[in-house]
C-alpha cells in the first residue's frame, strides 16, 4: 500500500510544500524511489529518503520531496509511481492519489496568473524634481569658471577634468546582461557561474534603484526590502522568481537545461524595463521661449 501527504494545503507563490510518501510492503521486498525534478507545474527542490522502520514481517519505506511553484490557482500535484522489489527481483508499481494545493500571490491580488509586462515607470517633471539637476549645473558650472580662472597662465594640461556624472543603475545593468550573454556560459557548461552573475547583476541594480543593499542579504531579506520601496506586485513576485532560481541552483546543485538557462537574462531585462526611473526630457529652450510680436506700423 502506498499513501501520499502533501502539507500545506496553501501556500504563497514560491513557498515550499511538502510531499511524504509512505510504502508499506515486505520486509524483505526493497523501494525503488524515482528521482522528478519536476511534478507537473511543481519544482522538485530536495528529496529524502528514509531507513526503513520494519515491525514484524512488515516494513514502512519513507520518503520526503520539497516542492515549489512560480504559478497561481489551484494546482494538482500529479501522481507519484513507486516500485516495490520482492525478494526474486519481481517489480510491482504503486502509485500515489493526485493532491491539489492553492498557490496565491505574495501581496495584494490572489487571483490569475502573473500579468503582462508593464512600460517603464514615468515620473512626471515639476520644478521641485528639477532642482537637484538645476542645482548641479550650477554648481558644475561655477567649478568649470573657477577651474577656468585658475588655469589662465597655467599649462593646460594642469587642470584636472571634473569628475563625471555616475551611471544610471539600468544602464550599467543593461551592459552587464550583454557582456553576460556574450559569453554563453551555459552553452560551456558553466551552468552555477551563470546563474551567480546573473543573481548579482540583478542585486546590483536593486542597490542602485532601490537602495535596498541586496547583494549583502538573503533573497528574503531582499524581497522584503523591495516591498518596503512599495514595489508593484508583478514585479516584486518575478523579482523572487528570478532570484530565488538562481538560488536553487548556487545552493541545491539544480542543473537545468541551457534552454531554461537562457530565459533568465530576458527576465531579468524585463525587471529593469519596468522599474527603471524614466524622467521625461525637460521642455526645449525653443520651444519654451514665446514668439516674437509683429512689429506695429507707425
Amino acid at each position: 500500500a502506498v499513501t501520499a501527504t502533501l502539507e500545506p494545503a496553501q501556500m504563497a507563490v514560491g513557498d515550499r510544500a511538502r510531499l511524504v510518501i509512505e510504502v508499506e510492503h515486505d520486509a524483505v521486498a526493497s523501494v525503488a524511489w524515482p528521482e522528478p525534478e519536476t511534478l507537473g507545474p511543481f519544482e522538485v527542490l530536495e528529496q529524502r529518503v528514509d531507513e526503513p522502520r520494519v515491525e514484524g514481517g512488515r516494513a514502512v519505506s519513507r520518503a520526503e520531496l520539497v516542492l515549489t511553484a512560480f504559478e497561481l490557482g489551484e494546482l494538482e500535484v500529479p501522481a507519484v509511481g513507486v516500485d516495490v522489489i520482492d525478494a526474486a527481483g519481481n517489480r510491482v508499481t504503486l502509485g500515489t492519489e493526485p493532491s491539489l494545493v492553492t498557490v496565491a500571490s505574495v501581496g495584494l491580488d490572489e487571483s490569475g496568473d502573473i500579468r503582462a509586462i508593464k512600460g517603464p515607470l514615468d515620473i512626471p517633471l515639476s520644478l521641485l524634481a528639477l532642482l537637484p539637476w538645476l542645482a548641479g549645473i550650477a554648481l558644475l558650472g561655477g567649478v568649470g569658471y573657477w577651474l577656468w580662472r585658475r588655469s589662465r597662465g597655467r599649462q593646460p594640461d594642469g587642470i584636472p577634468a571634473p569628475a563625471a556624472p555616475p551611471r544610471p543603475p539600468h544602464e550599467i545593468a543593461y551592459e552587464a546582461f550583454r557582456t553576460l550573454e556574450a559569453a554563453r556560459l551555459p552553452d560551456r557548461g558553466e551552468i552555477k557561474t551563470f546563474h551567480i552573475r546573473a543573481s548579482d547583476i540583478v542585486r546590483a541594480y536593486v542597490e542602485g534603484r532601490f537602495g535596498v543593499d541586496a547583494l549583502e542579504m538573503t533573497t528574503g531579506e531582499v524581497l522584503d526590502g523591495l516591498r518596503g520601496q512599495d514595489v508593484d506586485e508583478e514585479p516584486l513576485l518575478d523579482f523572487r522568481r528570478l532570484l530565488e532560481r538562481c538560488d536553487l541552483v548556487k545552493f541545491a546543485k539544480d542543473r537545468p537545461a541551457p534552454e531554461r538557462c537562457r530565459e533568465v537574462i530576458p527576465l531579468g531585462r524585463s525587471l529593469v524595463d519596468r522599474t527603471r526611473v524614466v524622467v521625461p526630457p525637460a521642455e526645449s529652450a525653443a520651444d519654451a521661449e514665446p514668439a516674437p510680436a509683429e512689429a506695429g506700423t507707425a
